[in-house]
């Protein structure tokens, strides 16, 4: 259906919410990720105490993208992306690593 959709030139959106499992990042509960042509991961992560949403771009198919991990936020005005959380390690899988971040 995909590569049908795709041929009409058809954008498709598809979302997949995962069970957080922090030791084992999957993008696809069915093994279906080889479809995406881009992959966007959001997750709650706890930093300094506190729950913080980051959003990284995992995968976008023929082209270079950044590899950053970043604290994100909706408000009113829309999404607005902060930092890269560079002097972390681990975020991904619950248990970062590294400076404060306040």
């Amino acid at each position: 259906m995909v590569a049908e959709l795709t041929s009409m030139g058809v954008t498709i959106l598809m979302t997949s919410e995962l069970e957080d499992r922090y030791t084992d990042l999957r993008f696809s509960p069915f093994g279906s990720a080889f479809l995406a042509d881009a992959i966007i991961v959001q997750r709650y992560v706890e930093i300094a105490g506190q729950f913080k949403r980051v959003i990284s771009v995992v995968k976008v198919r023929g082209s270079q993208h950044s590899k950053d991990i970043r604290l994100y936020g909706i408000t009113d005005e829309g999404i607005v992306f902060g930092e890269a959380l560079s002097a972390y390690t681990g975020i991904m899988t619950g248990r970062p690593t590294g400076d404060l971040v306040t």
